[in-house]
């Protein structure tokens, strides 16, 4: 009986966290090539993919760039746009278009489009256009 206690103190004390899937895709609709650099390569959060420094999408092509894991106290939510880039550093690229650099920060929030698949999972989605990479398009 004692061990039965020990037991059921354990299950009472250990915390309980959820951890969220958030993962996200990019889709060219440009008649461009091109190429996204990512800076940091932080694995806190990230999933055990391999995933590479620089993700290149020809015409009409979309890949998943990351899955990045982020704890969570409730159901997922956009987590990008209510706390900004704090869970996901590694998501930090720059864009080169046909090989130029483009001044544009892509990653940044607005640029994502959210939908939730699940309680604990969740998907960004962005789609670059030809207006997106205009150079006089900030």
């Amino acid at each position: 009986m004692k061990y039965l206690y020990f037991i059921l103190f354990g299950f009472l004390t250990v915390s309980c966290d959820y951890q969220g899937t958030y993962t996200f895709e990019v889709k060219n609709e440009t008649s461009n090539r091109i190429e996204l650099r990512f800076e940091n390569e932080n694995y806190y959060y990230s999933s055990d993919e391999e995933y590479k420094d620089t993700v290149s999408l020809s015409t009409g092509e979309e890949k998943i760039i990351r899955i990045i894991y982020a704890p969570l106290n409730s159901p997922a939510h956009d987590c990008l746009n209510e706390h900004g880039m704090t869970y996901f550093q590694e998501l930090i690229f720059d864009t080169y278009v046909e090989g130029v650099k483009l001044e544009k920060q892509l990653w940044q929030p607005e640029n994502w489009t959210y939908s939730s698949s699940s309680n604990w999972a969740a998907t960004y989605s962005m789609i670059i256009t030809d207006e997106m990479i205009e150079p006089n398009n900030k």
